[in-house]
């Protein structure tokens, strides 16, 4: 018997912030790699700008505090554990459809993490195995993921997040281009689920001679929009 490709709201929002926060753990962690190397002969408040681009909650004193933070911290929403324990919340409910074998990187990387915030660990090249599982997670879901609907939620809801943290760390164009073609493509298999309104004010922002991410208003407006393209 062939299974139903319909998918329920419910499901496809969970799939849709699957697919963001398990990317956000993934460039998240890749940016702070970028971070703490500039940090380590740096001033005490060099973490600011990086903070500040993410909108986390935490306010950090030191470099130290603001790597545990980052990394650890369960008050901020946008820590590294925080977003994988988001993606494991989601994942733990469609189970039956990405299977235990895709479950089981994540179930690895919060064992990795709470290990590594219990001993303290802030050198960030002891989390290299998540950024790993992360990249093998998308290879198993794709791989043993049946529903193409259900895979392709997941991948807008990466594309989403890939977009969205491009624009806060001041990506150059060509790369934010092609992220946002790239998303737009996934949508497009999708009848209904891409916002043409708002596509379409994208489509008159995000072009060369308008693109200025050191103007906030504009900045703003964009990451506003790309939060809003997507009806899931």
């Amino acid at each position: 018997m062939v299974k139903s490709d319909i998918i329920s709201a419910t499901k496809a929002n969970r799939l849709y912030w699957l697919g963001r926060y398990e990317c956000r753990v993934y460039l998240t962690l890749h940016q702070l790699n970028k971070c703490f190397d500039e940090m380590i002969d740096g001033e005490p408040d060099d973490y600011t700008e990086f903070w500040q681009k993410l909108d986390a909650s935490g306010i950090y004193k030191t470099n130290d505090e603001f790597t545990y933070g980052m990394l650890y911290d369960d008050t901020n929403p946008c820590s590294v554990l925080s977003a994988q324990k988001y993606a494991m919340d989601n994942a733990i409910m469609l189970r039956e459809d990405i299977m235990s074998e895709t479950l089981s990187y994540l179930e690895m990387s919060i064992a990795l993490l709470k290990k590594c915030k219990q001993e303290a660990t802030v050198n960030i090249s002891h989390l290299q195995p998540i950024i790993d599982w992360s990249m093998a997670f998308w290879g198993s879901a794709e791989q043993r993921l049946q529903n193409h609907k259900a895979l392709n939620i997941m991948l807008i809801g990466r594309n989403v997040e890939n977009l969205d943290m491009q624009l806060r760390f001041g990506y150059p164009f060509r790369r934010i281009a092609l992220a946002y073609d790239s998303l737009k493509r996934c949508c497009r298999e999708m009848s209904g689920v891409l916002d043409e309104n708002i596509s379409g004010q994208l489509d008159q922002l995000i072009t060369s001679s308008l693109y200025d991410l050191d103007d906030n208003e504009y900045k703003s407006k964009v990451i506003k929009y790309v939060n809003q393209l997507v009806r899931v």
